[in-house]
């Protein structure tokens, strides 16, 4: 799905608002031909993904390479390979699975997914690396390297488990975002040496990929943690790999929560209009709006998912004279202002790229950009940002060879920025420079409120 086609989608609809009849759900290709050694744990595979998938998607399953042309995979948002081995789609099968791939379509490959196409460079790319060995079926530690990923969030840091364990011909570290990796100190027989990733994934040539290693022994597949794991991987790819950041409740996967609520929605103090009154949650809905207001000292909100080059979509409430900001890295900041009808506006009005500050410079302020044009929108109406920005660059001596850029900023669906270089941090992000840094909202310049914040990292 293009971005500019979900954040108007977001923006428009109600935050509580859910698909309604198994019509509206999203229906996922399971596909678990083999031309090699077979799984016996497919059946059970597949009766796991369609079990799981009850609530929130369809699944339908074949063994029928033929499937893979470009009417039939039209109806899908994900196909899954499950224990795929060796070649199972011919020259215009792979083509028709590509196009429906770069047209925004979601891959997961589980276990032996790695054990397929091996003369098929595209799909290694894909997948990210090939199977190699592996040794007995055995108890192993799985080392959980990102926890803010919706498919680990629910694991232990050591997730100890029994399955059988592929070693890979190489570890896709580098080109792919590595989610989870071996002990290779906790099981016996590994013949790959070094770095071991067994758990990743990646937006790749237009549309988002998952695999995990797992899935080998039928036990795997009766067990809830990696039933959830599966779910929450179909999920991020039916929804091109967008990750939420407001939770269902409460402030989990952000610091700085001091002065900070998550409540059902905000509406304007009529007696201060420079501040919100907020609506608690009732029973059937839950908060959805992250607000600081009221007693405390708010400060700013630092989310524990970091990233490099990422598009993000904020929606923001502004009271009247209040003052916030959107930080990428927690160091390039995007100002939010109530400036609604101001006629030139600034680098610090709503929309502008905030400025650097060297207290040894004259002028001190520097490098501010200005919005190209004011789409602000009056106080207490919900605006948005969408943006796509990239991470500076580092070679591997950690020396900075490349520039932050803000690639698009739209505000309101509207373009306010294009191609904008950084040669360093905006004046109040933090100081230094990095790959990857959180998302922060600015909370001690007024009150503000937040909805439907989403990142999605990008090639």
């Amino acid at each position: 799905m293009n971005w500019l086609f979900l954040a108007s989608i977001v923006l428009c609809q109600s935050p509580a608002e859910v698909p309604g009849t198994q019509d509206d759900q999203p229906r996922v290709l399971v596909f678990s031909k083999t031309d090699g050694f077979r799984h016996g744990s497919i059946e059970l595979g597949v009766k796991a993904l369609k079990s799981i998938g009850e609530t929130e998607f369809r699944v339908d399953h074949t063994e029928d390479s033929s499937r893979f042309n470009a009417d039939d995979l039209a109806a899908f948002g994900a196909v899954v390979f499950l224990n795929t081995t060796q070649d199972v789609l011919d020259a215009a099968q792979q083509q028709a699975f590509i196009d429906w791939y770069r047209d925004g379509g979601g891959y997961v490959g589980i276990h032996a997914a790695a054990d397929t196409e091996y003369e098929w460079p595209w799909y290694g790319q894909l997948m990210g690396a090939w199977f190699k060995s592996h040794p007995a079926v055995q108890e192993a530690d799985v080392i959980v390297e990102d926890s803010t990923h919706p498919a680990m969030s629910h694991l232990p840091r050591v997730w100890t488990c029994t399955d059988e364990w592929y070693d890979y011909t190489a570890s896709p570290r580098g080109s792919v975002r590595v989610l989870a990796r071996l002990d290779h100190e906790t099981y016996e027989g590994e013949g790959m040496e070094g770095d071991h990733p067994i758990i990743w994934c990646h937006a790749f040539d237009g549309g988002t990929a998952f695999y995990t290693g797992r899935g080998h022994t039928d036990a795997s597949f009766a067990e809830p943690a990696f039933r959830t794991h599966l779910k929450e991987a179909i999920l991020w790819v039916l929804d091109d790999g967008w990750i939420d950041l407001v939770p269902e409740q409460g402030l989990s996967g952000w610091s700085g929560t001091t002065g900070w609520g998550n409540v059902h929605r905000v509406i304007p103090n009529e007696q201060d209009r420079r501040d919100f009154l907020s609506v608690a949650a009732g029973a059937s809905k839950p908060p959805e709006v992250l607000v600081n207001h009221g007693e405390g000292n708010p400060g700013d909100l630092v989310s524990e998912i970091e990233f490099g080059d990422v598009e993000v979509h904020v929606e923001f409430m502004v009271p009247e004279g209040s003052n916030s900001g959107v930080y990428l890295q927690g160091r390039y900041e995007i100002q939010i202002l109530d400036s609604h009808g101001k006629g030139h506006p600034r680098h610090d009005d709503c929309g502008g790229i905030y400025q650097r500050w060297d207290d040894n410079r004259d002028p001190r302020g520097y490098e501010g950009h200005p919005p190209r044009e004011n789409a602000a929108r009056p106080p207490f109406q919900w605006q948005s940002y969408d943006i796509v920005f990239r991470g500076p660059r580092f070679d591997t001596d950690g020396n900075k060879i490349g520039n932050a850029r803000f690639e698009k900023v739209m505000h309101n669906g509207i373009v306010v920025h294009e191609d904008v270089e950084l040669t360093g941090p905006t004046r109040g992000g933090f100081t230094g420079e990095v790959a990857e840094g959180p998302l922060r909202l600015q909370g001690d310049h007024g009150p503000i409120a937040y909805r439907n914040v989403r990142v999605r990292r990008i090639d």
